[in-house]
């Protein structure tokens, strides 16, 4: 890229290089929310690129010290980054069916790429939820995980039954073709096992219920719609089906 003479002479690789670095971060962040395309990405840091190197004596002359410099200058590369916009947007999306095709596969990916996102913070919220069970989560993650058939593992059981893990595995090991009736009847051995209180498989079966509906609570919050007992097994699978 050649610049003209009356850019700053004492513009040093090292400058330039940062300067490259945040131009790129700043572009980038409008390619992800699709407000410039990704086959533009090139062309507009190459402008912004120039257009900053031009007006630099300006831009440093303005820099007051309230903040970090490379601060100041991504505000600056930020409004230059809305003029491009403004003046190209019309020119970008004037394009021909082979272009349109591209820009759907761009947007398939960056969709994709969103969902991922929000399933990962989804689950995220969901580990974070069940540690709210403040002294019973061990309890109710081991529980709802036999309850919905996913793999335990020995930290799993041993966090809930302590000392008596290696008894507490062996009776819960078969799982798979166990009836909802013969699986609270199950935990409720688990349950005369290591909190030594008797209590039935209704009463467990109940137990559940309530659990069940307090992490629903605490998920959809207002939106009661949003996660049901379907989504709670398939994210107890996605988060911890491997174990």
């Amino acid at each position: 890229m050649q610049y003209s003479n009356q850019l700053n002479t004492t513009v040093t690789d090292e400058f330039f290089n940062t300067l490259n670095v945040l131009v790129t971060k700043v572009v980038a962040r409008y390619i992800a929310r699709g407000v410039i395309p990704r086959r533009e990405q090139s062309d507009v840091e190459t402008s912004i690129m120039e257009k900053f190197l031009i007006k630099q004596d300006k831009i440093d002359s303005a820099f007051q010290g309230k903040a970090k410099i490379t601060t100041y200058y991504i505000a600056v590369i930020n409004r230059m980054c809305a003029e491009v916009i403004r003046q190209e947007q019309k020119h970008w999306y004037s394009i021909n069916e082979n272009e349109d095709e591209r820009l759907q596969e761009d947007a398939t990916v960056s969709f994709d790429a969103a969902r991922h996102t929000l399933v990962k913070e989804e689950l995220k919220r969901f580990r974070a939820t069940l540690m709210l069970f403040n002294g019973t989560s061990a309890k109710v993650l081991l529980f709802l995980k036999y309850y919905y058939d996913i793999p335990l593992g020995d930290d799993e059981i041993s966090n809930y039954a302590g000392k008596k893990t290696a008894k507490a595995k062996k009776l819960i090991e078969q799982r798979s073709k166990l009836s909802k009736a013969e699986v609270n009847d199950k935990l409720a051995q688990l349950v005369l096992l290591v909190e030594g209180k008797e209590v039935g498989g209704d009463a467990v079966r109940m137990w559940m219920n309530k659990q069940i509906d307090i992490l629903l609570c605490r998920l959809n919050g207002r939106n009661k719609s949003f996660h049901n007992k379907e989504t709670i097994g398939l994210m107890l699978e996605m988060q911890y089906g491997s174990a």
